[in-house]
């Protein structure tokens, strides 16, 4: 089955496209093909949104205008996956091109759907719209290659067990403050103090530079066990940190959240104090359960933290699962007709 991943600037977009190709790719072989979505100079969201809304766009012509993409250049796919603002418009031409359906991670809104087969939404609120189904975020996480974590249950458990930090930033809607980070690092010192974990921290893209530097100094005092500093590791570094018995992610990142949970790890979320209103908090309350709570972090202290932490459990569902079920018709379609197609 050939698969035409169409792949924006962030990571955490790229991931998800990636882990929906994994996910397909455990059921039925998969030739993947990898599109770089960039837009035009002039091609922003807003013009973008007016083009496939009232000028019913050819394809062909609107590819080339508003990312540069020649479809000549661009083998037929039996099925489109995408994910991020940028790919959305790209992946209905694509679609409607080359006549194979659009999967799409995330909620589509301000287009018409009509060409998107299906979209994985992450709030319940949106399952109910054409073409959606609630799914987790994917990401390519494959919990089969971790070990299982140790039981955390009473605040002895916590002496020497390993607890995995993942540190994001100021993102869309939310915004941490300096007092904020100050917090993060009382709140690291603190909880090794009194429990006696084991702090293993990577940074991201758009953490603030002083805040890892920070970081790496507490790492070099030996107050962090393990650092690493995206600065230097790059892309796919902290795959090892999901190895910890639990994971403790800024909550700017619903990817971050996510991939916590695929890898069957209990997880907590700091969230900031200015947060406004958005999808993503449908998205993080949907998650918020049985191995997911949401934290303060200006607020938080060491004991609040580890009561929290206690009181989850490790996932028992695979994410892998989930996602496969609802994506279960579109793939059969792409293969009934790609098997049509080889017969004729």
């Amino acid at each position: 089955m050939k698969l035409l991943l169409l792949l924006e600037g962030r990571l955490g977009h790229i991931n998800q496209v990636e882990g929906l190709a994994m996910v397909i790719g455990r059921s039925t072989p998969v030739e993947l093909e990898r599109l770089v979505v960039r837009r035009s100079r002039f091609a922003h969201e807003d013009v973008r949104k007016l083009v496939m809304r009232y000028l019913a766009p050819e394809p062909v012509r609107w590819l080339r205008r508003l990312y540069g993409i020649d479809t000549a250049l661009v083998r037929r796919p039996d099925i489109v996956i995408g994910s991020g603002q940028v790919t959305i418009a790209a992946g209905i031409l694509l679609a409607r091109h080359f006549k194979a359906p659009l999967v799409f991670s995330g909620a589509v809104e301000g287009y018409d759907t009509r060409d998107v087969a299906l979209q994985l939404v992450n709030s319940r609120r949106r399952a109910s719209e054409p073409r959606s189904t609630y799914a987790p975020i994917p990401s390519l996480i494959d919990p089969d290659t971790l070990p299982a974590p140790r039981r955390l249950a009473a605040p002895s458990d916590l002496a020497g067990a390993d607890i995995a930090l993942l540190v994001g930033g100021t993102a869309y809607r939310r915004r941490y403050e300096a007092a904020e980070w100050e917090a993060l690092e009382r709140l690291v010192r603190e909880v090794a103090a009194q429990f006696g974990v084991r702090w293993r921290v990577g940074t991201s893209p758009r953490t603030p530079a002083e805040v890892s530097d920070r970081l790496g100094a507490m790492h070099m005092r030996g107050e962090i066990a393990d650092f690493l500093d995206f600065r230097a590791a790059g892309a796919g570094s902290a795959h090892a940190l999901f190895r910890a018995d639990a994971m403790v992610v800024t909550a700017d990142s619903t990817s971050m959240l996510a991939e916590g949970l695929a890898a069957r790890r209990p997880v907590v979320a700091l969230k900031s104090t200015r947060v406004h209103k958005h999808y993503a908090d449908e998205v993080i309350a949907a998650m918020a359960g049985p191995s997911l709570a949401v934290l303060p972090l200006a607020d938080v202290t060491a004991g609040q933290f580890a009561e929290t932490l206690l009181g989850l459990e490790a996932p028992r569902l695979d994410a892998r699962d989930l996602i496969a079920a609802a994506l279960a018709p579109i793939v059969k379609q792409a293969r009934d007709v790609s098997r049509g197609q080889g017969q004729s």
